[in-house]
């Protein structure tokens, strides 16, 4: 099922901007983005493409406070039943009291579990409460657990996303309030109770557990597109600095397939990102220095 039963029944902070093709939000328009396939930098851009003057922004870049003001989102993938350790210690370094609107949009490949209600639990802390939570079906790519889905499969997924990525891009521009928990949310706390807070600790350590083959050729993409900036080449092979969200960018975008992980059939499971979606940008997240985001005087 798509957005539309869901967003049937939301309510419009200002009436006067739901024309029809997404008009400009006659205002800054913040975009944070978190991803490691390209799933949610690809949701991120489909919703800046119809939000005017929409600027992204990195999240696995910022350093320090952020102070936006205007319309405030962040678009992430979904760990483990719950957000991102990226995307959690982020919240803690924003001060939202500026913003006229926030959103949240969650990608996930089955279900957002817990997720959308974190969202909601964290951004509190910002000091301002969050108007819009939605979550968007994309093509599960956590290798480590599962294979991916077959190349058709996968234009399924991405084709049915088209259309609800358009509809939340929609409610943002009409600043629609849109609480996106569901019945399964609390199933969602309880996988998250169960894996995610055991994922949570575990997180950063757990790239000792990649593997290089032979078949690595020292070209350092691995070191290139890793959005926390946690490799570096040792005498040619990739080195882990335990800073890792496991997003598995390094595995993924690899040429040669040469990173496994240890313990799990990786050698024989598909690699995958979004196809619009380059190295270059998902290394574009890479830590660099950053000052302050203030509002406009």
């Amino acid at each position: 099922a798509g957005l539309r039963p869901a967003l049937a029944g939301r309510t419009p902070v200002l009436p006067d901007l739901a024309r029809p093709g997404c008009p400009p939000m006659r205002e800054a328009v913040t975009i944070y983005w978190f991803s490691g396939t390209g799933n949610s930098l690809a949701v991120a851009r489909r919703i800046a493409q119809r939000l005017e003057g929409a600027r992204l922004v990195p999240i696995a870049s910022i350093e320090a406070l952020q102070r936006p003001d205007g319309v405030v989102g962040v678009v992430c993938p979904v760990y483990f039943e719950g957000l991102p350790l990226a995307v959690r210690e982020f919240l803690e370094r924003l001060d939202a009291r500026g913003a006229t609107y926030a959103f949240f949009v969650v990608t996930a490949g089955a279900f957002a579990g817990w997720a959308p209600a974190q969202a909601r639990r964290l951004f509190r802390r910002t000091g301002r409460r969050l108007d819009a939570a939605f979550s968007l079906r994309m093509p599960d790519n956590y290798i480590s657990v599962l294979d991916l889905p077959p190349p058709a499969e996968q234009a399924e997924v991405l084709g049915r996303a088209e259309p609800e990525t358009r509809e939340i891009a929609a409610a943002v521009a009409e600043r629609a309030e849109h609480r996106g928990i569901g019945p399964a949310a609390t199933l969602g706390l309880l996988a998250f109770l169960t894996m995610g807070r055991s994922f949570a600790r575990t997180c950063r350590r757990r790239d000792e557990r990649f593997v290089v083959t032979d078949a690595c050729t020292g070209c350092g993409l691995c070191a290139s597109v890793c959005p926390k900036g946690n490799i570096a080449l040792a005498e040619g092979r990739p080195k882990w600095s335990h800073r890792c969200e496991q997003c598995f960018a390094c595995v993924h975008f690899c040429p040669a397939a040469a990173i496994q992980i240890r313990h799990r059939p990786t050698a024989r499971r598909r690699r995958y990102h979004h196809p619009d979606v380059t190295a270059a940008d998902i290394g574009s997240q890479a830590p660099k220095p950053t000052r302050a985001v203030h509002p406009a005087s």
